[in-house]
Formats: structure tokens, sequence, C-alpha cells
């Protein structure tokens, strides 16, 4: 059995001289440099939406204030 050539950081077989091109990190459509790391204005409001409504966080306790640190908000 041959070996298959990956390209760089474990991903799939990559054909000999054509660059990589990076998807979109909503939908996996081609990246438009404009909205990079997204391939339009649709995703890139898709994922901020998400960032605001509090959709993406790390599980856990939540962090308690220090003696010195004061709530000001």
């Amino acid at each position: 059995m041959k070996p298959v050539d990956k390209a760089p950081g474990g991903g799939g077989p990559e054909k000999r001289g054509q660059p990589r091109v990076p998807k979109c990190a909503m939908c996996s459509k081609p990246v438009v440099q404009d909205y990079r790391p997204f391939c339009s204005k649709r995703c890139a409001d898709i994922d901020l939406g998400r960032w605001l409504d509090g959709q993406y966080a790390i599980p856990g306790d939540p962090a308690s204030l220090s003696d010195g640190d004061t709530d000001d908000t």
C-alpha cells in the first residue's frame, strides 16, 4: 500500500502545486478576503450574533472577584 501525502496540520491529501483554500468558519464555502475568516457579511453577522447572544462560552464555574476587585458595571 502506497502512503498518502497529507497537507500540513493533518488535513487530507493535497494536490501538488495547488495551495490550500481556507474555508468559511460558518458554512465551509471558500473565504473572501474582505470577510476573512468568513465567506460573506451574512456569515460574519451570524457569528457576531452568536457572540452577542452568549452562545459561545467556556463551560465551568463562574469566576469570582478577588478581594481588591469590584464589579462596577
